[in-house]
């Protein structure tokens, strides 16, 4: 699999121009492009799938998607996977950019850079040119995206979209599909000790070393809240946590 960092997503809590959240090039893909099924794009690798509530922000109501679980200062990973084209189809694949602020408490963003696309010239030739782009089934098919969070983010629900769109060989024809999901900003997670956004067996050696190395633990997991490892809700990360750490990854 090629690995792709197409995009830098700094999430801050700041008040953000709308401008600043729309691509320079037009975000209505749909203008030019035909829709596809859903299911020509998928992401994977979220932690949990989730359906917020969005009435206090009038955010569009998705129902449920996708989560993927981060915190402040942490970088997230996600694949997507474009399936279900035909030999010579071209195509190209964007993480878009968000049109509202978060879908919960209307927490603000802001963009680093949007994405790169040294091989086919500026970003505007994605859209106007898509024969430029990848080439089925001789091009990628999965493609890894790196989403990185600001320390300042606010805690909250983001809609992000997943896109591919290209030129279907046999008519020329113009299409498009997308694949929306969140990216979910979190404070903290009892037992989440190595910080991926899900609690489980690869939370025991982090869990370890955060016991018997705190100070090496921090060095490991910078950004990781030490609050994860309270699991006993004591007040602090001690051998009290080990039985109840082992409770909870046995479901208890």
């Amino acid at each position: 699999m090629k690995r792709l960092v197409l995009l830098s997503l700094v999430l801050l809590g700041l008040s953000v121009p709308a401008a600043v959240a729309e691509p320079a090039w037009g975000g209505n893909c749909l203008s030019c492009h035909g829709l596809l099924p859903a299911n020509v794009i998928q992401v994977f690798g979220e932690n949990t799938i989730a359906d917020p509530d969005e009435s206090a922000t009038g955010a569009p109501d998705r129902g449920p998607l996708r989560v993927f679980r981060t915190y402040r200062g942490m970088v997230k990973s996600l694949t997507a996977q474009v399936q279900a084209l035909v030999p010579d189809d071209t195509y190209a694949v964007q993480v878009r950019r968000l049109r509202f602020p978060g879908v919960v408490s209307g927490g603000q963003l802001q963009y680093g850079a949007d994405c790169d696309w040294p091989e086919w010239g500026e970003p505007p030739n994605y859209y106007t040119n898509p024969a430029v782009s990848f080439r089925w089934p001789v091009g990628p098919t999965s493609f890894q995206y790196e989403l990185e969070v600001g320390p300042d983010a606010a805690l909250d629900y983001y809609d992000l979209v997943l896109a591919v769109a290209g030129k279907f060989n046999d008519d020329t024809a113009l299409f498009y599909g997308e694949e929306h999901f969140y990216l979910q900003v979190i404070s903290s997670l009892t037992g989440d000790l190595n910080c991926d956004g899900d609690v489980g067996f690869g939370d025991i050696n982090a869990f370890v070393l955060r016991l018997s190395n705190p100070a090496q633990y921090a060095a490991v997991y910078p950004h990781c809240p030490d609050v994860n490892g309270d699991i006993n809700i004591d007040g602090s990360v001690n051998f009290g946590d080990i039985n109840p750490f082992v409770a909870l990854l046995s479901g208890g």
